[in-house]
């Protein structure tokens, strides 16, 4: 079985996975995936590929440089902006802080959820727009499986979404796993400094019993950014809900790579965002190092990662008219409107490495 994964990284990540499925497709094989793993912007593009079974590659390319040129900012803030939402989003937050605040100084825990918020208007945004009451469980294509990856912020842990079921390994699976696949991309892509994590009771099933729990759940690149966990070999089924036995991993990385160190973080906020991001980028070298052993002790049979950071000398092979890492490895993750230009560019590095990269590594599979 083919693994492939999609990383985090907003609408830069969208657009360079789109030239990655491009390449795949081209290559035939995408049709050859079994289990597609997908993180943030990789579970927009992702989800929306995997669950169209009913276009042509070329409809969904059409269809997801018109989202990237559009981008999701302004449709976030046209929903904010309708009366009722701005109404329940505003005295939401207003009883939410004060209840907080109370909370603080009696030593208790706050009963009021955050919800609605600015995230359930990114939900309603993709439900209508992009995956159109489309559900985990609906139909996908060559009906592979789907897992999109969040984090649960309460506990620390990956939360999954997945079209059989969903949940985490110590609170188990949730009773109405089958949410919204609208609800689920945009669970994995609310980067917690911008959008407020999905504050919410369900009910899980564990070992036989159902307990309710509170949960918050984030950008699943806090926890995994690459999507890769779920598709690793070896995992335990009594701890983990969703194992997969591939034997081919393709895991595409929309990443920056390493830093040139112009930035001077001197101020509170660039300082609090300067240490997430290392923080961030070690688990995530530490998962690329984790690819090398997995092939170096046969757990795999091989892998290939297309990387947007990756530095152009380090490739074993250097297609002339390669889109220069420095010119793209600056892009914005923010979900703003994307210029032709910019998506030609990101999409266009996407499948030149993708392509020669699986040419170079895998060419015996394809």
């Amino acid at each position: 079985m083919i693994g492939l994964a999609l990383s985090g990284g907003g609408s830069r990540a969208m657009a360079f996975h789109l030239g990655c499925l491009r390449a795949l497709n081209d290559l035939g094989l995408l049709e050859k995936v079994g289990v597609l793993s997908t993180i943030s912007g990789g579970s927009l593009i992702g989800a929306y590929y995997a669950y169209t079974p009913h276009k042509s590659f070329s409809e969904f390319d059409d269809d997801m440089c018109q989202f990237l040129r559009f981008g999701f900012q302004k449709s976030i803030a046209l929903e904010l902006a309708k009366p009722m939402n701005l109404l329940k989003c505003g005295s939401n937050l207003i009883a939410y802080r004060a209840a907080s605040t109370c909370s603080r100084i009696w030593g208790t825990q706050s009963m009021i959820h955050r919800h609605p918020s600015r995230t359930d208007m990114f939900h309603n945004v993709l439900q209508r727009d992009v995956f159109q009451n489309l559900k985990m469980s609906s139909s996908r294509r060559q009906n592979m499986d789907v897992v999109v990856g969040a984090c649960e912020l309460r506990q620390g842990g990956a939360f999954r979404f997945g079209n059989t079921k969903s949940g985490d390994w110590r609170r188990g699976e949730m009773v109405d796993w089958d949410v919204d696949l609208g609800f689920a991309a945009a669970a994995s892509a609310a980067y917690p400094i911008f959008l407020p994590a999905f504050d919410r009771t369900w009910k899980f099933r564990k070992s036989g019993k159902e307990n309710s729990h509170r949960v918050l759940i984030a950008d699943g690149g806090v926890y995994d950014n690459l999507g890769l966990q779920v598709l690793e070999p070896g995992r335990d089924p009594n701890y983990n809900l969703h194992t997969f036995p591939c034997e081919y991993l393709i895991v595409c990385n929309a990443g920056q790579g390493q830093e040139a160190g112009t930035g001077l973080p001197v101020g509170f906020l660039p300082r609090f965002v300067r240490s997430f991001e290392i923080a961030h980028r070690r688990v995530q070298d530490s998962a690329m190092h984790r690819l090398h052993q997995m092939k170096e002790t046969g757990q795999i049979k091989g892998f290939v990662m297309p990387y947007l950071g990756q530095q152009d000398d380090s490739l074993p092979w250097k297609p002339v008219d390669l889109v220069p890492r420095s010119e793209v490895v600056a892009y914005p993750t923010n979900f703003g409107a994307m210029s032709n230009s910019w998506i030609e560019k990101l999409s266009g590095r996407g499948e030149q490495l993708t392509r020669g990269l699986v040419e170079y590594y895998l060419g015996r599979i394809i």
